[in-house]
């Protein structure tokens, strides 16, 4: 089977074209604007095109024609562009991506759509809920520019499954329950704010000796995921078509549930472990609107229900220390063989 990646030189993408090259069973061609994160993998077990699906479309046409399946992974996934550059965000993660979707239903071809958990919104239910894939989906003001991300990500799945429900495109959708790993996140200069994901942020921190910034405490819950079994998870669909046809799964661990203050104190307590070293961080609160910008918002966020894609046979096998664990591992090493740097704040 010929599979055609979008986005595939990002973490997620990275990942997928890695675990795909090592199975040796199809052939793989990766698409994105560079390929930094793709370093390591023979070259010569996958085809890759440097391109930007805005600009180059005669290629992008052509690489669906010719595909079996499509695998879009592109989007912006920073909380901080949400808020400083809304119109990119919904000019990336709809429609730039809903000319892909549109190019599936012209060529008739499978496409498997990375979406994301913040579609869900504001979670609401109590303390022992999980959300499902049926849930409603509610957002803040539309001056709180954070739910453009999710506005575009909701919207883009609505087309995807009109299209469905029409018999126009075959598809099945993802929505990741940040996934972490090696090859994450950039690291950051120390007290940065905004910027990338919560866990390159404390990285950065314990590398530096920089504060753990909480926003607004940490008291906001996430479920992490060792990208490892998301990758799984993605081979589960790849292995059952008819299972996972015209469906929507979310993709997480909800045992793997804490507060951003409770992953603070475990990166804490594994960098102790892995290093020997007490850390010098100290954790600090911080207010959103002083980290992120005035459009910022934030939920309390359930843990995911994962019937569904259990239902495929998937299941994800790291819990919380051992997925904080092995990616911090992977930042420690790199760092240490030089790879990897904390940059210094710029002297004004």
């Amino acid at each position: 089977m010929k599979i055609v990646l979008f986005g595939a030189g990002g973490f997620i993408g990275s990942h997928l074209v890695e675990h795909l090259a090592a199975r040796a069973e199809h052939d793989i061609v990766a698409v994105d604007v560079s390929d930094d994160k793709l370093a390591g993998i023979p070259p010569t077990a996958y085809r890759f095109h440097r391109a930007d699906i805005r600009s180059d479309r005669d290629l992008v046409d052509e690489l669906i024609a010719e595909a079996d399946l499509v695998v879009d992974l592109v989007a912006y996934a920073n909380p901080s562009i949400y808020v400083e550059a809304p119109l990119e965000v919904v000019d990336l993660n709809f429609v730039a991506n809903l000319d892909i979707v549109e190019r599936c239903v012209r060529h008739r071809r499978r496409l498997i759509q990375y979406s994301s958990c913040e579609v869900y919104g504001k979670f609401s239910g109590r303390e022992g809920d999980r959300v499902d894939e049926e849930a409603d989906l509610v957002y803040g003001p539309v001056s709180k520019h954070r739910w453009i991300y999710a506005s575009a990500k909701q919207l883009l799945e609505r087309i995807i499954h009109a299209h469905g429900l029409a018999g126009q495109l075959e598809f099945t959708i993802l929505r990741p329950f940040n996934f972490i790993g090696p090859r994450l996140d950039y690291l950051v200069p120390p007290g940065t704010r905004g910027g990338p994901r919560v866990f390159a942020h404390f990285m950065s921190a314990l590398l530096s000796g920089g504060p753990l910034q909480l926003v607004d405490g940490g008291t906001a819950r996430r479920s992490f995921l060792h990208i490892a079994d998301a990758t799984a998870a993605f081979q589960a669909v790849l292995d059952d078509p008819d299972g996972s046809r015209n469906a929507i799964f979310n993709v997480g661990n909800p045992d793997n549930d804490t507060s951003i203050r409770g992953l603070a104190e475990v990166m804490l307590d594994v960098y102790w472990e892995l290093t020997g070293e007490e850390p010098t961080s100290e954790l600090v609160t911080v207010a959103a609107e002083d980290f992120y910008g005035a459009g910022y918002d934030d939920d309390g966020r359930l843990p995911p229900d994962i019937t569904r894609l259990s239902a495929l046979g998937w299941k994800p096998q790291r819990d919380l220390r051992t997925t904080v664990r092995e990616t911090m591992a992977y930042y420690l090493g790199e760092h240490a063989a030089g790879r990897l740097s904390v940059p210094a704040l710029p002297v004004r």
